[in-house]
């Protein structure tokens, strides 16, 4: 029989409700920080609830599962406590992280607050480069689809885009007088532009073309799929 454990990490959600296990799961992670953990004790199999939840935070979990006693043991951790596991999980995370910097420096600009705001843009800008950088100089050139692969072509067009409004972002603050910063109203519409056309390009990007760049690399040896990805993990975090 599997035991519940004292531990306050533990969440036994055996004797939930089908209709309500996911809710369940959620409220049980949603809040999960670096460093934690938590055990969810479920009945059967949780791989397709842990897929919801996850999709629901936007991939910030990883886990590991294991049956034991007759029901099924899942440690979760923050994504960000663990390496990725492979290169469209590194992109992934990229993308979540490029997210959150963004967010955050919204949420200044709304607050007044320029000075605070440009300090995350400046983090975001250089990572953005890197992104797509990559992504256009390094993984379409080894994965491909070519031939007018239609979700290619509008990653690289949605690119070149994204960077353009990103140095309208950069334009208001090159173009205060010397030693100013603007106003934070000034910045706030071409930042808010740029996270909504971030966010669609985004899910295009996840949806379309990284299921393709996944095919890819599984017909690929191991040792190259590795090179690859350590390759675009140093250019992330140059």
């Amino acid at each position: 029989m599997c035991h519940m454990t004292d531990s306050p990490e533990t969440v036994d959600l055996r004797s939930e409700p089908g209709s309500r296990l996911t809710l369940a799961a959620l409220a049980a992670l949603s809040e999960l920080a670096r460093g934690q953990s938590r055990l969810l004790l479920t009945r059967e199999d949780p791989g397709l609830l842990m897929a919801a939840v996850n999709l629901r935070l936007r991939d910030a979990l990883a886990w590991e599962t294991v049956a034991s006693g007759g029901c099924w043991r899942t440690t979760v951790r923050p994504a960000a406590d663990t390496q990725p596991k492979d290169l469209i999980d590194a992109l992934t995370r990229d993308h979540r992280r490029l997210d959150e910097l963004l967010g955050r420096a919204l949420r200044l600009l709304n607050a007044g607050d320029a000075g605070g705001a440009k300090k995350l843009l400046d983090v975001f800008a250089a990572g953005l480069r890197r992104h797509a950088g990559a992504e256009n100089e390094v993984i379409a050139p080894a994965l491909g689809p070519s031939g007018g692969f239609e979700p290619l072509e509008t990653m690289l067009r949605e690119h070149a885009d994204l960077l353009e409004q990103l140095q309208a972002v950069e334009q208001c603050f090159a173009e205060a007088p010397a030693g100013q910063l603007p106003q934070a109203w000034e910045v706030e519409p071409f930042a808010a532009i740029l996270s909504g056309t971030l966010a669609k390009h985004e899910h295009r990007e996840e949806g379309g073309l990284f299921p393709a760049w996944a095919a890819a690399l599984a017909v690929r040896p191991a040792a190259e799929r590795d090179a690859l990805h350590e390759r675009v993990r140093q250019l992330l975090a140059s």
